[in-house]
């Protein structure tokens, strides 16, 4: 680290590793907090969710580590650690994010940042990469280089049931109840559920209300390749949101057009990962009118999603 000391510090030492959590998903700060907190030398002493906000508290407690998404509000995660490295430059930082992208991944490295953690690997690699950065080396997750050799997809087409949310859970009556709990809260006038496929790599509708049917036909499946909402919170893994689908540039036409057609004008897409940081699927609301649902309305969503998560995993062990 370009900080004016070599000192290399380590899980060994006694002293408390600081460490400052970012990411706008509440769901995996818990997640992050709880797998660190394994290790009692790890010391959480920040939990934030916006990109200028890491800035601030790196500059303000100086962390020894940060665990650093990369599609945060106000400021994303790569522009985030470029003036991270400014203001605490002895601060270590990993990447931990659902981007595969190698452009991406070769961008966030170039910050100086010390390793890349692609979230569904969170489970088993966090802590393998916070012993080897704080050792002073850099971690890539193993995922990236089997995107490079393209065994992902054949990995995931060989898996069964137990390993596909679509298969495992999309008949639960479960999902209407949760899709009601959650228009309500949001004010929303149109929602859907979709659950991922993991055999085929997209998302698929499960429940919906308020839609007909060129909407259902259209986004029946969605895949990492298409444009909207659903698609770029399925890429990121973080809430999306769309405050006008009118001029938003993440639209593609066609996706726009249907949208607008079903008199949708603002939209939201919250991923659902359940405690073992596996991606289950989105929950999407929509809204006759601009500007989406407010703020405050965010500890609803991630409170009901979560109570989602742990009762359907239940109730299918």
């Amino acid at each position: 680290m370009a900080s004016g000391s070599t000192e290399q510090r380590g899980l060994d030492d006694t002293a408390p590793i600081r460490v400052v959590v970012v990411d706008d998903y509440q769901q995996w700060r818990r997640f992050f907090s709880t797998t660190l907190q394994r290790q009692p030398e790890l010391q959480i002493i920040g939990d934030v969710s916006d990109g200028l906000e890491a800035v601030q508290q790196a500059q303000q407690l100086q962390p020894d580590l940060i665990l650093l998404d990369i599609g945060l509000p106000t400021l994303n995660g790569i522009e985030a650690a470029r003036r991270i490295r400014e203001v605490s430059p002895a601060s270590r930082i990993v990447f931990v994010s659902e981007n595969r992208s190698l452009d991406i991944v070769e961008k966030a490295l170039s910050t100086g940042a010390g390793g890349y953690v692609v979230k569904s690997d969170a489970a088993s690699g966090l802590l393998p990469a916070v012993k080897v950065l704080l050792e002073g080396k850099r971690f890539i997750s193993a995922s990236l280089s089997q995107q490079v050799l393209g065994t992902t997809s054949d990995t995931r087409a060989s898996r069964g049931i137990e390993d596909n949310p679509y298969l495992q859970f999309g008949r639960s009556a479960l999902i209407y109840e949760f899709l009601a709990s959650i228009i309500e809260a949001t004010g929303a006038d149109f929602g859907n559920v979709q659950l991922f496929d993991s055999r085929n790599r997209v998302l698929r509708i499960v429940a919906h209300h308020g839609f007909e049917s060129e909407y259902l036909r259209y986004f029946d499946m969605v895949s990492y390749d298409d444009h909207c909402a659903c698609s770029t919170a399925l890429n990121e893994r973080s809430r999306i949101v769309v405050a006008d689908v009118a001029t938003d540039p993440l639209f593609s036409t066609d996706a726009r057009g249907v949208l607008l057609k079903a008199n949708v004008r603002s939209v939201q897409s919250t991923p659902l990962i359940d405690s073992r940081a596996i991606f289950v699927g989105i929950v999407s609301t929509h809204y006759n009118d601009p500007g989406g649902p407010k703020p405050d309305m965010w500890k609803s969503v991630d409170d009901l999603a979560a109570s989602f998560l742990v009762t359907i995993s239940g109730c299918h062990q």
